[in-house]
């Protein structure tokens, strides 16, 4: 299957930089869509140099918006590809694992990252474990999702499903929008897969004391943007 990857990116040139060759390797394999979230270093210049279709948007938009931009980039490709996934620019997932998690794709119309199945193993700050166990056992108690863990950085979808998904804007612009892209998912009673990773975290975290008050708050909103959905 020919597939795009979306890496969404704020201010990380210098760490970009240091996965140049494994980047290269990306780039024999997949189509590449960098979206540059309103960096105020030079992120898109890694985009440009390995050839990539680069997305630069004028300010900061969160993660969410990022995504989902180059999603649309990547839907509106020639030849259209068979699946677009993102990824966090860190590949904390290395890329040696995904082509597990792609071939669910043959079953299931999305497929998730999990670093919270049996076969899983991870790497991280015990307060990073902590914060993402209590998060999920939220988002579980709320919208029983049936997803374990909501929150890695990397997803796949077919082609088909990701135009449902990702057509309309986000509430979620920034974190958690993984929880509402699959609330959209369940919604619609979408095939979704959730498989385990290697996942190692990486110096140069974006995450904050902040961070899970901000995501609680991401959570209310989605739940009251959707109380009482159906299907869209």
């Amino acid at each position: 299957m020919r597939g795009a990857i979306v890496i969404p990116a704020y201010n990380e040139f210098f760490r970009m930089s240091q996965l140049f060759p494994r980047y290269l390797e990306l780039t024999k394999q997949y189509e590449i869509i960098l979206v540059d979230d309103g960096s105020i270093d030079r992120t898109h210049r890694i985009g440009e140099i390995l050839g990539w279709h680069v997305v630069k948007l004028p300010r900061n938009m969160g993660k969410g918006f990022a995504v989902r931009a180059g999603v649309l980039k990547a839907l509106n490709l020639k030849p259209t590809p068979d699946f677009v996934g993102f990824t966090d620019a860190d590949l904390s997932v290395s890329p040696e694992q995904w082509s597990r998690l792609i071939e669910k794709l043959n079953e299931y119309e999305v497929v998730v990252a999990s670093r919270s199945m049996p076969d899983s193993t991870v790497q991280r700050s015990m307060f990073r474990n902590l914060i993402s166990k209590i998060y999920s056992k939220i988002v579980q108690e709320i919208l029983q999702l049936g997803i374990r863990d909501t929150q890695c950085g990397l997803k796949f979808f077919r082609t088909d499903a990701a135009k449902i998904l990702f057509s309309d804007p986000l509430v979620a612009k920034r974190y958690v929008f993984d929880v509402e892209i699959l609330l959209r998912a369940k919604l619609l009673e979408l095939k979704i897969a959730e498989v385990g990773v290697n996942w190692v975290a990486q110096n140069g975290s974006k995450v904050t004391l902040f961070t899970p008050l901000e995501m609680l708050v991401a959570l209310l909103k989605i739940v009251n943007a959707y109380n009482g959905s159906k299907p869209l």
